[in-house]
């Protein structure tokens, strides 16, 4: 069940980079951390992946997330297999279109 964010969710962009990406490899890999965090939010974790995205000209990649805190995002990331570089918290407007899991 999915329902608005609630203000005590931060959004976190995690960076990440790789020479290989295709378009299948980084559906795979959303695929992938939606699993996990399928995984978290049974086990009462609010996280959710709002956007991942792929800038193959530099090689990195980004996906943004919805959650508690870093430590969360970081675990969906490492039950993904995802090697990240960093997790930056980040701002969005407000009213934004973002929507989070509940458990």
């Amino acid at each position: 069940m999915r329902r608005p964010p609630t203000p005590d969710l931060s959004h976190y962009l995690v960076e990440w980079y790789r020479s290989d990406v295709t378009g299948e490899l980084l559906e795979q890999a959303a695929h992938t951390i939606g699993r996990s965090i399928d995984e978290m939010t049974a086990e009462g974790t609010v996280i959710d992946l709002l956007l991942t995205v792929f800038v193959p000209g530099d090689e990195v990649g980004f996906c943004l997330f919805a959650a508690g805190s870093p430590a969360s995002v970081e675990q969906a990331c490492r039950r993904a297999g995802l090697t990240f570089d960093r997790i930056m918290p980040c701002l969005t407007p407000a009213g934004d279109r973002t929507r989070t899991r509940t458990p």
